[in-house]
């Protein structure tokens, strides 16, 4: 375990996947609006789950929940690209397929929101009452 001879374990290729999955998120990052926005939206949750001393629980639900998002940005990224590489002009079904993988994000997006409501409202409610 863990030395270079390892046949279950080529360390190599793990370094290998990880610069190719930031590299992967570093595009996201600087062409995507909605990955930024989604990016941005998790860091104020974050301070504000610390500001209002939320469980750690609740935070590990926060963090699924926002890592769902996130992810999902990445994979519809991932899914337009490659409908853009294959259809070369307007088609009704490529357009189907990318507003399908939006709509993917849009509703675990609403998720979240909602998740996160549950844990937040309360809270909020607390500190004027």
């Amino acid at each position: 375990m863990g030395s270079k001879n390892n046949p279950f374990v080529s360390w190599n290729r793990v370094k290998k996947s990880f610069i190719y999955a930031s590299t992967g998120m570093a595009h996201t990052w600087r062409n995507e609006q909605n990955f930024r926005i989604h990016t941005l939206i998790a860091v104020l949750v974050f301070i504000f789950a610390q500001v209002l001393q939320v469980p750690l629980i609740e935070q590990a639900l926060l963090v699924i929940v926002i890592g769902g998002v996130l992810a999902l940005e990445l994979i519809n990224t991932a899914l337009e690209h490659s409908v853009d590489l294959i259809v070369q002009s307007y088609d009704t079904r490529a357009k189907i397929i990318k507003d399908a993988a939006a709509g993917a994000v849009f509703v675990f997006s609403i998720t979240a929101v909602i998740v996160g409501a549950i844990i937040f409202i309360p809270k909020i409610i607390a500190l004027f009452t």
